[in-house]
């Protein structure tokens, strides 16, 4: 029986040392935004953004995490969080938490949007949510919400 007990316990270990921690918050300003829509060599990045106060953006944020997870060798999804950078401690960081938002996150710091939203996407008009897919040789701009299906269907013209 403590056998058992100790083999159970080591199999929980092992199972909770590979998850993925819940996200923490880090700020970026029109700099940092221009850095992440860079491509990278090997993976494709999925960038979203989004806000805690919208709805259909908060809807479609379980599909990022479903295929992050699925595709983790191949994407890097990105949540860049357009919520006001005074409330990460209090909304945003506690809205992850209850969530289970694993994905990295980002908060857009930076009250400039006529100069950041057309680095993004010229034809963006501010409103969200809206996905951005990168690779080494191509982008996809996507100016609304998405389905899951959409949303694989997306990536996979990326695989």
């Amino acid at each position: 029986m403590k056998k058992k007990l100790l083999l159970i316990g080591i199999l929980m270990s092992f199972i909770s040392c590979n998850q993925r921690p819940v996200s923490k918050v880090i700020t970026i300003d029109q700099k940092g935004l221009k850095e992440v829509t860079l491509p990278l060599d090997k993976k494709i990045k999925v960038i979203n953004f989004w806000a805690t106060w919208c709805a259909p953006c908060v809807k479609e944020l379980p599909y990022f995490e479903k295929l992050g997870a699925k595709y983790e060798d191949k994407l890097e999804v990105i949540l860049i969080s357009l919520d006001d950078a005074k409330k990460i401690k209090n909304t945003v960081q506690p809205f992850l938490k209850n969530n289970q938002i694993k994905s990295k996150v980002l908060l857009l710091d930076d009250p400039y949007a006529a100069e950041w939203i057309p680095l993004v996407d010229a034809h963006w008009d501010g409103a969200i949510p809206v996905t951005l897919i990168v690779s080494k040789n191509k982008k996809q701009f996507y100016n609304k919400a998405l389905s899951y299906d959409e949303l694989q269907d997306a990536i996979e013209k990326f695989l």
